[in-house]
């Protein structure tokens, strides 16, 4: 199997994004859904907003003390992400996070440019408007990730948040937090590999891809603790 390292250039709302991407050309890679991309030397961004460190802080739910830490990798924009979400994580939240057994951290992996300005608008948000944001535009997401003009679905759906058009239109043109999000989504990608969404790693060590029901996402993260533990 060849591999190529490339860097891709993403064009979003006519800025450019770097995406460094190991692509296994023997088969299709889920980042050829990024519209438009081209192969180019790396290009330095500088930070310009005095807030980006605090947008890109991590966010979690579950204790801190939990046994069990789990790492979602998702894209506003998968419907197997939207699934989950909406099946298997309120089961998953009862049963294990509310009972400080489990804590899991949402990390974006966005398999888009939609999905990277939905992210964008999500960590804009203050406080725990992050989490809201991402289980709002999941569970409406083909209202405007399918939609025909779906930055104007976004915009509207923004509104609940309290952001308006004129706030909207500067998170659309935040390259450096834009760029900050693929290059996390890189770095994740290097250290476990992740090839699809939505992908969980467990404790560092184990990983589960892909939308399962719950009683089978649970058997497969009983059987990696129990394997870790003994």
């Amino acid at each position: 199997m060849y591999i190529i390292k490339i860097n891709i250039l993403i064009s979003i709302m006519g800025e450019t994004i770097i995406v460094k991407k190991k692509i296994y050309i023997n088969r299709r890679y889920a980042i050829a859904s990024f519209i438009g991309f081209a192969a180019y030397p790396s290009i330095c961004f500088s930070d310009q907003s005095n807030d980006l460190k605090y947008m890109r802080r991590p966010h979690l739910i579950g204790s801190e003390n939990a046994p069990i830490k789990i790492k979602e990798y998702f894209s506003l924009t998968c419907g197997h992400c939207a699934t989950f979400h909406k099946s298997t994580l309120p089961k998953l939240k009862e049963k294990y996070i509310d009972s400080g057994k489990v804590q899991i951290e949402f990390i974006d992996y966005p398999l888009d440019r939609l999905a990277v300005i939905a992210a964008s608008l999500a960590r804009t948000l203050p406080n725990d408007g992050y989490i809201e944001a991402i289980n709002i535009l999941l569970k409406k997401q083909k209202q405007w990730a399918y939609s025909n003009n779906p930055l104007e679905e976004l915009l509207s759906i923004s509104k609940l948040f309290g952001i308006s058009s004129k706030k909207f239109k500067t998170i659309t043109e935040n390259v450096p937090l834009m760029q900050k999000i693929v290059d996390k989504m890189e770095e994740e990608s290097e250290n476990f590999k992740i090839e699809s969404t939505p992908t969980f790693i467990i404790n560092n060590e184990h990983k589960i891809s892909g939308a399962l029901p719950f009683k089978e996402f649970e058997k497969k993260l009983l059987t990696f603790v129990k394997s870790q533990n003994s």
